[in-house]
């Protein structure tokens, strides 16, 4: 009797969400894992060896191979026991390594997903087993939760571990090192960070000599399963040629998204000729091409997932056009990252064109434009919009509080020295659309450690090639403002230094009316630093809100009423000195009141 499948057991309705007790229990028997259950991923890169395990069978390169199947959604409100045995027919290395994908919101475990996997496998012969958390591409940074006991992995390991999470987000890692059920504890952590979940699977790094020595086998997942409800949904819709669009969804779904008779795009173009699934994506190829600069609109209809939802939308179709020079711009750039860190070039589309950034380039120079970086991701930049290049994501959100992640793109980003270099942006057929000589001489005089200090374009009118063009992010934005509007912004200003009291009567009283002093300012140009002191009427200094602080080109400023001292201050009038100057000793002050009424 074949043991391949997807069994449901018992439904049993006692609470919300409704769901079933299933067991995925997968041990290759029948010789195919391409049904009952269905693997997906690099399909052509595994076979079912003759002893009816799982083996890696890719080709003689380095490189990565995984797979995946879908485990239903995982109800993390109850216990979910996973069970593999895997056989590494080499010692490990960080070149060759092998992961079990116990969580993940998507099927493709190549790309950006929320979950956990244990890792077989580093350097060394005392290995050691580890439970990762992973969120969004992989990378070095990935969350480390637990570590093994035993380091009995690094010597061709052929082992058969047990992973056991309960309801509190405890993880529980046994093992019997030589393949049996004789299962020990190896570690425990806490970790409730991904609570959702459809897939687990197979991921497989190697080098040419080991592309064929991964073996997975008895693979075991025993969870309550929420019943799917929910239709699928459309996550990337990308023209990616003259005549096609490339579809994904957010799960696994039927063939009825091969069936042509179930879209239509608007501007004449009707029906797809075909519908071509490519490892989940699903390409149509239309009879006619586009135009660049259309707009168009997607028709979709009874397109169904495994569980028999069906998804009726209609989605927005962007026909992107090729940027020529100037019209995409380098607006700033990060070449001097805090340890660990990463560089980071953030691009601003001056244009009234939506480009798709696939095939476009980063450079530098060294005697001559080289060290090419090619975007390989279909990323759409609009018009008047933002896009941040960096290495690590996750590093250059939490180096820098003032960012906005949605447009943030991984990439292999050329070498920016630390102290010059010229930056390059060119289109797939290598035209220049923009590039800047930097230095770390550009950046602010009064800046004693310009690391993790990016330097920020302040205007986009401005001159790319020009060092009065830049200057350094502001203190006040935290160093960097990657994603976001500049902190030295001068395109609009026009105006001399601008200072105001915006509630000139405060009461800090915690009734959520005008408990604060707020202060606005703007500058006419960068590189300005700032004092900004607060005098009772005898001209005491009460509280001193900045001191020697590089400014942005606009901000605000608040004061709640406390001193220095950490007192509260009376009710009465203060005098608020504002007091600006420049590298060039020019200095500008102005003087407001503010009144403090009521007691706090």
């Amino acid at each position: 009797m074949r043991k391949n499948f997807l069994e449901i057991i018992l439904v049993v309705v006692v609470l919300w969400p409704l769901s079933l007790i299933a067991q995925l229990n997968e041990d290759f028997s029948d010789g195919d894992f391409t049904s009952n259950p269905v693997w997906l991923g690099d399909v052509s890169d595994f076979t079912v060896n003759l002893s009816n395990e799982l083996q890696l069978n890719a080709p003689s390169v380095s490189s990565v191979s995984y797979l995946s199947t879908e485990t239903g959604l995982l109800d993390f409100s109850n216990n979910i026991i996973w069970e593999f045995k895997i056989n590494l027919l080499f010692n490990p290395s960080n070149s060759n390594t092998g992961r079990f994908y116990l969580v993940s919101n998507y099927e493709d475990l190549n790309g950006a997903l929320n979950g956990y996997y244990l890792r077989i496998g580093e350097s060394g012969a005392v290995d050691k087993l580890k439970l990762y958390r992973q969120d969004g591409l992989t990378s070095s940074s990935d969350e480390l939760i637990c570590t093994g006991m035993y380091g009995a992995y690094g010597s061709s390991p052929n082992a058969r571990i047990r992973v056991t999470r309960d309801v509190a987000g405890n993880w529980l890692i046994e093992a019997d090192s030589l393949g049996g059920t004789n299962f020990i504890f190896e570690a425990g952590g806490t970790d409730t960070t991904h609570q959702f979940s459809k897939y687990s699977g197979v991921w497989c790094k190697y080098t040419s000599s080991n592309s064929t020595k991964f073996i997975f086998d008895d693979i075991i997942v025993s969870a309550n399963v929420i019943i799917d409800n929910d239709p699928p949904t459309v996550v990337s819709a990308v023209v990616t040629a003259e005549n096609s669009i490339d579809l994904s969804y957010n799960e696994s779904v039927t063939t009825s998204a091969e069936d042509i008779n179930n879209y239509f795009l608007s501007g004449g173009n009707g029906q797809p000729l075909i519908v071509v699934n490519i490892n989940n994506s699903y390409q149509l190829i239309f009879n006619d091409s586009f135009l660049a600069g259309d707009q168009l609109s997607l028709d979709i209809s009874n397109v169904f997932d495994l569980s028999n939802n069906s998804l009726t939308t209609t989605i927005p179709i962007t026909v992107p056009d090729t940027a020529f020079s100037g019209e995409i711009i380098i607006n700033e750039i990060l070449f001097d990252p805090f340890t660990g860190g990463s560089d980071y070039l953030e691009l601003y589309n001056v244009s009234n064109k939506s480009i798709d950034l696939y095939g476009y380039m980063i450079a530098d120079y060294d005697n001559a434009i080289d060290n090419f970086k090619t975007i390989t991701t279909h990323y759409i930049l609009n018009p008047e919009s933002y896009v941040l290049l960096t290495e690590d994501s996750i590093a250059t959100a939490n180096d820098f509080f003032q960012n906005n992640s949605q447009v943030f793109l991984e990439m292999d980003l050329p070498t920016f020295p630390n102290d010059s270099a010229t930056a390059y942006v060119l289109n797939p057929d290598s035209v220049v659309l923009d590039y800047l000589s930097y230095s770390d001489d550009m950046h602010f005089d009064l800046i004693n450690n310009v690391e993790g200090v990016s330097l920020e374009r302040i205007g986009f009118s401005f001159p790319s090639n020009n060092p009065s063009s830049w200057h350094s992010a502001a203190e006040s934005a935290g160093w960097g403002t990657p994603g976001l509007e500049n902190s030295h912004n001068f395109s609009s200003v026009v105006s001399d230094l601008l200072f105001n009291v915006d509630t000139p009567v405060f009461s800090p009283d915690s009734d959520g009316f005008e408990d604060l002093a707020i202060f606005s300012y703007q500058m006419n140009s960068p590189g300005n630093v700032a004092n900004l002191v607060v005098y009772d009427k005898l001209g005491r200094v009460i509280n001193t809100l900045l001191s020697n602080e590089l400014l942005s080109s606009d901000g605000v400023i608040t004061w709640d009423g406390v001193m220095s001292s950490g007192d509260k201050a009376p009710i009465g009038i203060y005098l608020i000195y504002f007091e600006v100057f420049d590298l060039n000793g020019n200095v500008q002050v102005v003087k407001k009141t503010v009144t403090l009424k009521s007691k706090i």
